[in-house]
């Protein structure tokens, strides 16, 4: 949270059944800045509240751009200033960050690297979009868009989906912006090789029965 830029008016931090005492410390933070919101969305898809969480924190967030990633540590939320400036000088509606090449001295499990390979490699095949990182868990947006995206999947496949809603919506005006991704604090709750085949085959279920 030290990270984000003291120009952006709002933070909204949302739990889905942390055990870390993230609603304490996000709470501690929210006394000192007005400008912190503290949200539980406690309900799960398969076990999984990840998309759950941000289609809270999307449908309370107020400003006109917003922005979204994990409470990881990894997002380099700084580079904020940057990607909207991005936006505006190419018109841009949405822009999801891509994490590749990654930098050295940052850890991203071989496994995480290859799924996305082949997850890009297939949207490719099944949509014809050119998209080099499927799995990123940091975007950009406009406010004005959010409604548009139409939001569904509560588990992991919340990350594909709001890709693929916003680049095959022909009136939304996407692209992607390279960030550093920086090595994560605390573990991960993801089982790679389980959570790679379900996103393998949503998104071949979602080419042709759509969820969004």
């Amino acid at each position: 949270m030290r990270s984000i830029p003291a120009n952006i008016d709002e933070i909204i931090v949302v739990s889905n059944n942390s055990s870390d005492h993230t609603v304490d410390v996000a709470k501690e933070v929210a006394v000192e800045n007005p400008g912190v919101k503290v949200l539980e969305d406690n309900r799960t898809l398969g076990g999984i509240g990840y998309g759950f969480a941000h289609i809270s924190g999307i449908a309370a967030a107020n400003g006109d751009f917003i922005v979204g990633g994990d409470g990881d540590a990894t997002y380099p939320f700084e580079e904020t200033e940057n990607i909207i400036r991005f936006m505006e000088e190419k018109q841009l509606d949405f822009v999801s960050c891509n994490r590749y090449p990654v930098p050295k001295d940052v850890r991203i499990p071989v496994m995480l690297r290859i799924g996305t390979n082949l997850l890009n490699l297939e949207i490719l095949l099944l949509y014809g979009l050119k998209i080099k990182d499927t799995l990123s868990g940091m975007w950009v947006f406009r406010n004005s868009i959010k409604d548009a995206l139409n939001l569904t999947m509560g588990d992991w496949n919340l990350s594909p989906q709001i890709k693929l809603n916003a680049a095959l919506n022909p009136k939304i005006r996407f692209a992607e912006y390279p960030i550093k991704q920086k090595n994560r604090l605390g573990k991960t709750k993801q089982q790679y090789f389980k959570t790679g085949f379900n996103h393998a085959f949503w998104i071949l279920k979602n080419r042709f029965f759509k969820y969004g």
